[in-house]
């Protein structure tokens, strides 16, 4: 059977209240909401909402939306906890930043935002490890004037006169 998405959403003030009665904070409710309405018009279109004959479409409807409503929390829950957890390893001294790194790492972003969104991009996935000759298959160019950037002049004489 299929129920219109209207229905569904003017069971919300329900909702609000079931997410109220889990004790799921307040700044959480709106994201929590939205997940639990998404996924009742899913299981809605995917044919997985199957009332009996015999009961009333509203009655059905409220309680299959709180045991979505409870799931959905139960699954937040789980979330939340395996956030904090991790926050908790990372939050002991030995693994915080030096006043002076945190410093540097801020100067480092804004020093990237002045970067063009192509370089960026070069930079990122230069430190993921990739390279322009694993692009190229492995295979790097030839060096036909013997400069490279570290020596920072070139190794003869006529390719010297070449960049003059």
């Amino acid at each position: 059977m299929r129920v219109p998405f209207d229905a569904i959403m003017r069971e919300s003030g329900m909702l609000r209240t079931v997410l109220r009665q889990l004790a799921v904070p307040a700044g959480d409710q709106p994201d929590l909401m939205q997940e639990i309405l998404l996924s009742a018009w899913r299981s809605v279109e995917a044919g997985r909402f199957q009332p009996y004959q015999h009961v009333p479409v509203k009655k059905v409807l409220r309680c299959w939306l709180s045991a979505i409503a409870w799931h959905h929390v139960i699954h937040y829950r789980e979330r939340v906890n395996r956030w904090h957890k991790a926050r908790a390893a990372c939050a002991t001294p030995e693994n915080a930043p030096s006043s002076f790194g945190q410093v540097e790492a801020r100067m480092a972003l804004r020093c990237l935002e002045r970067l063009k969104p192509e370089l960026r991009a070069v930079l990122a996935g230069t430190a993921f490890g990739y390279t322009a000759e694993a692009e190229l298959g492995a295979h790097p160019a030839p060096r036909t004037s013997g400069c490279t950037a570290a020596e920072g002049s070139c190794g003869s004489s006529s390719a010297k006169r070449g960049a003059e």
